[in-house]
């Protein structure tokens, strides 16, 4: 089951597991994952787990910014919408998510061919 490795500046917060369904990332109280960071909107990003298109019994993750005033990154970089891959790194202010999925830690070198 792939998981986020949510820490702050260096310093670890929490592992939280993720299972098919959507997580809201935010400082609203209504957010699933609440962070106190004021670079961070009420609704930032919302993190959302399917079962994969390719593989069957692995889940995809994907990370969908909700038109937030600083943007959420992945690996440094600016992004609307994400599938994260393992060891991938995503930004929300001053927040980072870090994804593990032991699953489909050996396709990080893997080509998949993928029918037409």
């Amino acid at each position: 089951m792939p998981k986020l490795v949510h820490s702050r500046e260096g310093q670890f917060l929490e592992d939280i597991s993720l299972e098919e369904g959507s997580w809201l990332i935010g400082r609203r109280p209504e957010c699933d994952i609440r962070v106190d960071d004021e670079t961070v909107s009420g609704k930032h990003a919302k993190i959302t787990v399917v079962p994969s298109a390719y593989m069957e019994g692995l889940l995809d993750v994907h990370i969908e910014d909700q038109g937030s005033t600083n943007g959420t990154m992945v690996n440094d970089k600016v992004i609307k919408r994400h599938m994260l891959k393992h060891g991938e790194v995503a930004k929300v202010g001053s927040h980072e998510f870090a994804l593990v999925d032991e699953a489909t830690r050996g396709f990080e070198t893997t080509t998949v061919i993928l029918p037409d």
